[in-house]
């Protein structure tokens, strides 16, 4: 629910509890907000870190204090309410400010976010945009082999050698990258990876023809920043949407990284063909400008650990250009109404330690792992699809490479549909649960089915992903009509909406390490998709391309104990890590209360031999 109150507050004189939030409008509501006093629940104030479990509050105020001098005149400690009061009878004219509107989660009573609904759908449109360079950068390439051959004077499977450099970058470097994220906040990492992937795409238009050591260090470094932003954007949406509502801009985030693979292949051959491969590095390098300079001027911090629910204006590090500003601007209009502002240090949640190694540390968590595995084989499969489907294409419908890149279309947008029923279908069963449990997993984690509620929706897009590519394969080894093989590529698209959900449930279980468990999944995922390039062709020349499909969709047929495994069994494998934990520290408490009850004895034995001596 949204609390609007009619009018605005007016502020007396300055005591400030956060003026330097006034100007970040650009990750608050839509209006400026007022001064309001924090709310505690059981005498404590709401804890806003991301790692910690939400409990319901009532507002998510700034802990900060600003302290207000006249000119003339000094205060040496903030005023109190009282004092507020009576300073209005003084010279200085107040400041006043709207009210601020509230969203809150309903199950839990708590405020999730500060954003306002536009804000939340800039980062999420922003974020889709930006994961579209990753996929696309991997198969864009495809197309111009035969003229970069040419070109620098080597065979194809070398020239093919960066395409595997690619999707190796493309595996490991998110779990990097995600992990800074989750640690030093979502912004500068987000613009330091986006500018990384721009000055390779120059790097790579530019090159000399006679340094192939050259390409193959550029599309690494490529792979580096272009792959990073999916993770990073899909921590940000954690970061912003409540669980309820994550589906759905989880979904549109998702676009971005399932038309990829769809349009790569068109823009290549259009580009290879016409202006030449240098025109394709171009392309990507004027696509990334345009996404570049929104996200650095318009892209708000996230990271609840540094901006707690949005509420907390970010260091200047992480502060957007626009923010900087308008924090400026209050000062000075404050200055000129005849008060000083003195800003003291502003009181965040703790910091996040980076670790490296959290994106894999993930992987030991074993309901997890068995749906990022459970998902990836699928994701092998649709690899495996991607390529036989461009074989068959040229050797037995002998279509150009123009031709070839507009028979992918379909598949692209049966994935962008996928991505959109599979948004809205997670948020249903979400709420479903939640009420029938009368609250969200949040406060009612012990009833919530948090398995059963995400997992279910897999199924549905499974069957369809199945039946499909088993019927592509038989139409290619039948040399079916080209227009069948367009129809059958468009439900394989719908059949594809499983990442989606993998991404939702893994957030739900590791809170507030969105980059993290996206840069694990992506590393899964990743490794089985290389898997099923490597052997496909093997697999194609030696069965057909309809036995192909049979044994491949087996294989996902083999893995559906998987998911129902973790719907049994993960509440009581979490109950084990917890039980684990509380005894762990339960030892760790006894060994330091024996350490100081062993130095107060040793203390008191020192002081006595010293009395004795004395004596």
């Amino acid at each position: 629910m949204i609390d609007q109150r009619s009018s605005p507050a007016p502020l007396p004189s300055l005591h400030l509890t956060e003026v330097s939030n006034l100007m970040s409008a650009n990750n608050r509501h839509d209006t400026p907000t007022p001064l309001h006093e924090t709310k505690t629940v059981g005498g404590k104030t709401p804890d806003t870190s991301s790692n910690a479990e939400p409990q319901p509050t009532a507002a998510a105020p700034l802990n900060r204090t600003i302290t207000s001098q006249k000119l003339g005149g000094s205060l040496s400690k903030p005023l109190t309410n009282n004092q507020v009061e009576s300073t209005q009878s003084n010279d200085a004219k107040p400041i006043s400010f709207q009210p601020i509107q509230r969203s809150t989660t309903t199950g839990s009573g708590k405020p999730y976010s500060a954003f306002s609904q536009s804000t939340k759908w800039l980062i999420v449109c922003l974020g889709g945009l930006a994961a579209i360079f990753s996929p696309i950068s991997s198969n864009i390439f495809v197309p111009a082999i035969p003229t970069l051959a040419h070109d620098f004077n080597k065979s194809n499977e070398k020239i093919s050698l960066a395409v595997t450099i690619y999707l190796i970058f493309q595996a490991i470097t998110p779990s990097f990258f995600g992990s800074m994220s989750d640690s030093f906040g979502r912004r500068p990492v987000y613009i330091g990876t986006m500018v990384l992937y721009m000055g390779a795409n120059i790097g790579l238009a530019c090159m000399p023809t006679d340094a192939y050591w050259l390409l193959l260090v550029l599309r690494a470094l490529q792979a580096t920043g272009g792959s990073a932003v999916v993770s990073i954007g899909a921590g940000a949406v954690a970061d912003v949407a409540e669980p309820r509502e994550r589906g759905k801009f989880m979904s549109i985030f998702q676009c971005g990284a399932m038309i990829g693979p769809a349009f790569g292949p068109l823009l290549g051959g259009v580009f290879a063909s016409t202006l030449g491969w240098r025109a394709i590095f171009w392309f990507l390098t004027i696509s990334t400008g345009i996404v570049l300079v929104p996200l650095i001027f318009l892209l708000p911090e996230t990271l609840r650990s540094i901006v707690g629910d949005g509420s907390i204006p970010p260091p200047a590090f992480n502060a957007s250009p626009m923010m900087l500003i308008k924090r400026q601007r209050t000062v000075k209009r404050a200055q000129e109404r005849g008060e000083n502002i003195n800003e003291e240090k502003i009181e965040r949640p703790p910091k996040k330690k980076y670790q490296p190694l959290s994106a894999f540390l993930i992987l030991f968590t074993p309901e997890i792992t068995l749906i990022f595995i459970f998902v990836s084989f699928m994701y092998l499969e649709f690899y495996c699809v991607l390529t036989v489907y461009s074989t068959a294409l040229t050797n037995t419908y002998h279509l150009t490479e123009l031709q070839i890149g507009l028979c992918y279309l379909p598949s692209g947008l049966g994935s962008v549909v996928s991505s959109i029923i599979n948004g809205r279908q997670i948020d249903y069963y979400y709420r479903k649960e939640e009420q029938r449990v009368g609250g969200d997993y949040r406060k009612k984690g012990d009833e919530f089915r948090i398995e059963l509620t995400r997992l279910r929706c897999i199924f549905p897009f499974l069957a369809c992903f199945l039946v499909a590519s088993t019927s592509l394969g038989w139409c290619l080894q039948a040399k079916a009509p080209l227009a069948a093989t367009l129809v059958v590529n468009f439900f394989i698209g719908l059949g594809t909406g499983t990442i989606n959900t993998a991404t939702v449930y893994g957030q739900d279980i590791k809170v507030g390490q969105g980059g993290a468990v996206s840069a694990s999944l992506n590393l899964v995922r990743c490794l089985f998709g290389a898997v099923g390039t490597a052997i496909i062709q093997v697999l194609y020349n030696s069965l057909g391309a309809g036995w192909t499909f049979v044994l491949l969709s087996g294989l996902c047929v083999l893995g559906l104990p998987l998911p129902w495994l973790v719907i049994r069994k993960a509440p009581e494998w979490r109950q084990n890590r917890l039980e684990r934990t509380q005894r762990k520290e339960r030892g760790e408490e006894a060994r330091r209360q024996a350490d100081a009850d062993a130095k107060s004895e040793t203390q008191v034995h020192s002081e006595q031999r010293r009395e004795d001596g004395a004596v």
